[in-house]
């Protein structure tokens, strides 16, 4: 179950991504660039945090 949550959140996630990118910014390839980047960035932080949570609390808990 804990996967599939990970895995639905991600389609959702791509597809507000594709249709932001494809819709509204067109061309500016540096805003692109910017909230690729950021997201990578949230993402790997959302994931550390989860790891750091599982290994010091014991459980998983999303």
């Amino acid at each position: 179950m804990f996967f599939l949550r990970i895995l639905i959140a991600a389609c959702v996630i791509a597809y507000v991504v594709w249709f932001f990118s494809n819709r509204i910014l067109g061309k500016n390839l540096l805003l692109t660039r910017i909230i690729a980047i950021a997201l990578v960035a949230v993402s790997l932080i959302f994931l550390l945090l989860g790891i750091l949570s599982y290994l010091l609390e014991g459980s998983l808990i999303l």
